[in-house]
């Protein structure tokens, strides 16, 4: 699970990238402080190279990813990991991945090559950790005023039967 934690901050560091080069700023500048949605793809370059897939949606220091089954969710105070496949929930307190995810100063210089399109961006992660030289995609990148409610972003464990295990961490 921390592998694909790992994941969304990639995903992520692609749109706090964008403050390099020219278009780069104009596509930082059309998402800063919106509500902001995309399709991803990349591909980690560690011992084994393993592909993921996926949608992210951000709102402030809210989002909702998806990748190949597994989800994570977070409301800015929780966040939720869910494991579709294998019927688990990891519930904990937003951490360090959050604050890289939701800070994109905090991630400038963590990506080489970016190129940047209309509603694209795909470049390679430098950052530390297992996630380094990992290389991303993002398309369908859209933009809109935010909506202001975080309960979207809240996952309702109540709703799962009895057959799934759920950890409360925090």
């Amino acid at each position: 699970m921390k592998r694909f934690a790992l994941i969304v901050l990639l995903a992520a560091a692609s749109l706090g990238a964008a403050a390099q080069g020219t278009s780069a700023q104009a596509l930082l500048k059309k998402i800063e402080g919106k509500r902001v949605s995309f399709d991803f793809s990349l591909t980690t370059a560690d011992k084994v190279s393993v592909k993921h897939n996926g949608t992210a949606l951000i709102e402030g220091n809210c989002y909702i990813f998806n990748d190949n089954g597994a989800e994570i969710w977070c409301n800015g105070k929780v966040r939720w990991t869910v494991d579709n496949a294998a019927k688990e929930v990891y519930i904990e307190a937003p951490g360090e991945e959050e604050d890289m995810l939701l800070s994109p100063e905090k991630l400038l210089g963590s990506v080489t090559k970016l190129i940047v399109g209309d509603a694209t961006a795909s470049g390679k992660y430098t950052g530390e950790g297992p996630a380094k030289g990992a290389t991303f995609v993002l398309t369908s990148i859209k933009a809109s005023a935010p909506l202001g409610n975080n309960s979207e972003f809240t996952f309702n464990t109540s709703s799962l039967d009895s057959s799934w295990v759920i950890t409360d961490l925090r």
